[in-house]
């Protein structure tokens, strides 16, 4: 049986920790993560054998607790990826007064303080997720990475698998994916590049054109994805619909142009950006959705 350890990383206030689960439940990898209302658990790859790890956050001392099985070693690792995924040590005030400039960001900003930008355990995973999630709903992605694990992840029981590596998908053939050819072409080449890179690539100066040259990627996937992944909070997901209805108010749909330029007025922030009008205008529009 495995030993359990335990530790607790400080939280910057505000912090919206409801978003960040809600976010992170509706895409929760079937078999690899679960979220429930209090708290994220996931499987993962261990220096001797696969190990889970939860997270949840206790309001009285505002931190969030981390508890996970298997070897100590694995705790810094686990500290890192905690912090890449919650952003428990981002300050959001300046963030939040920059983009309260603006009177009709300001709306949404004020509404809902101490929005963190959801990150993930992996750039890969990301990665994919953005992929397998062009012109799909968000529940029909989960459901493709739920397919993905289990033609070319580890299974650990009948419920729990791990995630695949670059290599064990670029390995597969991915028959049964239930994908257009062309999207399982780009997957294969992500897992290539995976292969070839690790997850630190993605901060690397000029990773939108690398990312951008991978057939099958566009601006949207490119952007989605350092704005989940990279350093930095300027990355977001350019030509995303809803952020085109929301800029776009009662009028027609807003021009690209026009849009890209709006968009630049909230540098270095646009990451930021992104999640506060995602958040508002989805909660104007009183829908279940969460994005």
């Amino acid at each position: 049986m495995q030993s359990l350890h335990s530790f607790a990383l400080p939280v910057q206030l505000p912090f919206n920790w409801e978003y960040l689960l809600a976010f992170l439940r509706l895409r929760a990898t079937p078999g690899v993560e679960m979220v429930t209302n209090s708290s994220y658990t996931r499987t993962i790859k261990g220096e001797s054998a696969p190990q889970i790890f939860s997270v949840a956050y206790d309001q009285t001392t505002t931190s969030l607790q981390i508890s996970y099985s298997g070897n100590t070693n694995t705790g810094s690792l686990i500290e890192a990826r905690v912090k890449h995924i919650f952003k428990p040590d981002v300050n959001t005030l300046p963030i939040e007064a920059f983009l309260g400039r603006d009177g009709w960001l300001a709306e949404f900003v004020m509404q809902q303080p101490g929005l963190r930008v959801p990150g993930g355990w992996s750039a890969f995973e990301v990665a994919v997720r953005a992929i397998l999630g062009q012109q799909v709903s968000v529940p029909a992605a989960t459901t493709l990475m739920g397919r993905l694990v289990r033609l070319t992840g580890t299974r650990l029981s009948e419920t729990e698998w791990l995630f695949p590596t670059p290599a064990q998908v670029l390995a597969s053939t991915l028959n049964g994916l239930g994908v257009p050819g062309s999207r399982m072409e780009t997957v294969k080449s992500l897992a290539a590049f995976f292969t070839e890179n690790d997850d630190d690539c993605l901060n690397q100066t000029d990773i939108k054109t690398r990312l951008l040259a991978i057939k099958g990627i566009g601006k949207w996937t490119a952007g989605y994805i350092l704005m989940r992944t990279g350093d930095g909070y300027d990355h977001w997901p350019e030509g995303d619909l809803i952020l085109r209805k929301a800029l776009s108010k009662t009028k027609p749909l807003i021009a690209l142009s026009r849009m890209e330029q709006a968009f630049s007025q909230w540098s270095p922030y646009r990451s930021y950006a992104t999640i506060h009008i995602w958040r508002g205008y989805v909660s104007s529009k009183n829908s279940n959705a969460i994005v």
